[in-house]
């Protein structure tokens, strides 16, 4: 930077591209501006002033902050319990993006920190807490209701064992209709199939007529005894083979062929 004539802006050279077109300088004071301020421009400035009437060089040492505009907190219950009437309840409030020299206060307890440990009686449901976060820029606040705390803390605070018995209630269930399902299929199954038996039997009989051989087949017919269950068709296929008996006068016996009766299994 280089002074002007009275009246007159000084002469200002950027030669780091970093500031171009963000600095510049006041020209009654001098004062340096740097506009349009980013996180990375905070640090340590020197400032070299050289005066006509004194031939020494001066050091100026300068150290810049730079802080966010701090957004909305959020509050946030880590722990909640409820006995006898009482809330128990754990309150943290966070910034989003926090930095450095952020501080947090509540109200209307006037506590100092981001961590508010409640014990809410039935007199203090009307109440209200405000966490504000501060910095040396900004400020901002979020508010949750003591109505709000307890019932949080009513739900939170319910015995884990109802969720239990609904599991082992879900389970004895699948453990009643699995193998319900399972028999229901199976005997279907066995309803449709239906399987045939073949019984093979031989009969001799003694006969003194003509020798011939003969085939009889006995078909036992289907059991409609039991309603959900087919018996199987079983055939019987019998032989009957007649035996020639010849005596020695020659003679044959004329009484007649007895007659079968059906087998019955």
């Amino acid at each position: 930077m280089t002074p002007g004539d009275p009246g007159t802006a000084p002469t200002v050279v950027t030669t780091h591209r970093n500031y171009y077109e963000r600095i510049e300088v006041t020209d009654q004071n001098y004062n340096l501006i740097i506009n349009d301020l980013r996180m990375e421009d905070a640090g340590v400035y020197l400032a070299d002033i050289n005066t006509k009437n004194f031939p020494y060089t001066t050091t100026k040492r300068y150290h810049l902050q730079v802080y966010r505009r701090l957004e909305k907190p959020k509050i946030t219950q880590s722990f909640m319990a409820s006995v006898n009437s009482t809330c128990n309840v754990t309150l943290t409030c966070s910034v989003e993006k926090e930095e450095k020299n952020v501080t947090y206060s509540w109200s209307p307890l006037g506590e100092e920190g981001s961590v508010l440990q409640i014990f809410q009686t039935p007199q203090d449901r009307e109440l209200t807490y405000t966490c504000t976060a501060w910095n040396p820029v900004s400020n901002s606040s979020d508010s949750i209701s003591a109505q709000q705390l307890c019932a949080d803390a009513a739900t939170g605070s319910r015995p884990r064992h109802s969720g239990m018995l609904s599991g082992l209630a879900v389970l004895f269930l699948l453990v009643l209709i699995l193998p319900s399902v399972f028999l229901l299929r199976l005997c279907k199954r066995r309803q449709g199939a239906v399987s045939k038996k073949t019984i093979y039997t031989s009969i001799t009989i003694s006969r003194d007529a003509q020798p011939a051989e003969a085939r009889i087949y006995d078909e036992i017919p289907q059991s409609k005894g039991t309603p959900f269950r087919e018996e199987p068709v079983n055939t019987i296929y019998s032989t009957v083979q007649y035996c020639e008996k010849v005596e020695k006068t020659g003679t044959q016996d004329n009484r007649p062929p007895r007659r079968l009766q059906p087998m019955k299994l």
